[in-house]
């Protein structure tokens, strides 16, 4: 849904609330539809994302934000190709699961 210059370059927290209303749907309806894929045989771990200064290493919750996890490669770890991505967003999403 497209909004006026004025709507857009106001802060956020200046913002109506039926325009946070609006807002808020866009997010909640917001959907990615890949293209397609490379194949197993090119899948590697992506690099970069939220560091992890930034959250706990207990809870996986930002510092910044309560009530705000960050799992899985979202997070900045990187791991050799094999399975340890895999192990790494279980046992994050196990850490931010157990602490919510």
């Amino acid at each position: 849904m497209a909004q006026n210059a004025e709507t857009i370059n106001r802060g956020f927290a200046a913002q109506r609330a039926a325009e946070m209303a609006r807002v808020v749907d866009n997010l909640s309806d917001w959907q990615l539809t890949p293209a397609g894929t490379e194949g197993y045989a090119k899948a590697e771990v992506t690099c970069g994302g939220v560091d992890t200064r930034e959250l706990s290493s207990k809870t996986m919750e930002s510092r910044a934000v309560a009530g705000l996890f960050f799992i899985g490669e979202v997070v900045d770890v990187t791991g050799w190709l094999g399975g340890y991505n895999f192990q790494w967003a279980w046992a994050s999403g196990h850490a931010a699961g157990q602490a919510a």
